[in-house]
């Protein structure tokens, strides 16, 4: 059976589970085809393991020589996953940088590891360390950094509705853990405002 399929079944269950509670999932037309919507919107949401490690190989391959060795940043991704405690969203504004060695990849490459990254069923502390350690060890940079904020939904429409909290989690390896001033100015530049161009 396909992933698809599984999913699609679970969703039917869970419209089974909505019709107990006085929704008429069964009658409403509203439902009609819900579960394979749903089914194809968590595919569009999280990616396949094999497909995410496949895209990031390719992604971090195409490099160009480095002719300098400032810091390059990418900051304020946004993108969408989900959270393994409770399998609702999470959107992440993700920022990255690192200390290029030999080798930059192209900067349009660093926002599509972010979101690629990022559709994922993983905590944010994971996903914040392995973005890190991605520019790091496979990049091969002198040094790599990465930080998110969450928006949790799990927070935000349960529990303690706490809709204004933004997780906030950062992960430096080499030259950047290294040197205090490096971090610094790597959180300095990410969490200030964006810059208003129109």
């Amino acid at each position: 059976m396909s992933t698809h399929d599984l999913l699609e079944n679970a969703y039917a269950q869970i419209l089974t589970a909505f019709d107990t509670m006085g929704y008429q999932t069964k009658t409403d037309d509203n439902f009609r085809d819900t579960a394979a919507r749903a089914a194809r919107a968590t595919q569009e949401i999280i990616l396949p393991r094999d497909q995410i490690e496949r895209e990031t190989q390719e992604l971090l391959s195409k490099t160009f020589p480095a002719r300098y060795d400032e810091m390059v940043i990418s900051k304020h991704n946004v993108c969408f996953g989900l959270c393994p405690h409770h399998l609702l969203p999470v959107i992440y504004r993700i920022s990255v940088a690192y200390l290029p060695r030999d080798r930059v990849i192209g900067i349009s490459k660093l926002s599509r590891l972010a979101r690629l990254m990022g559709r994922q069923l993983i905590l944010q502390e994971d996903l914040t360390h392995a973005l890190a350690d991605l520019l790091y060890s496979r990049l091969e940079s002198r040094g790599a950094a990465a930080h998110v904020e969450g928006l949790h939904l799990c927070m935000a429409s349960r529990g303690v509705e706490a809709h204004e909290a933004r997780v906030v989690t950062s992960a430096v390896r080499g030259a950047l853990a290294e040197h205090p001033a490096a971090r610094q100015e790597f959180l300095a530049l990410v969490t200030a405002p964006p810059l208003q161009l129109l």
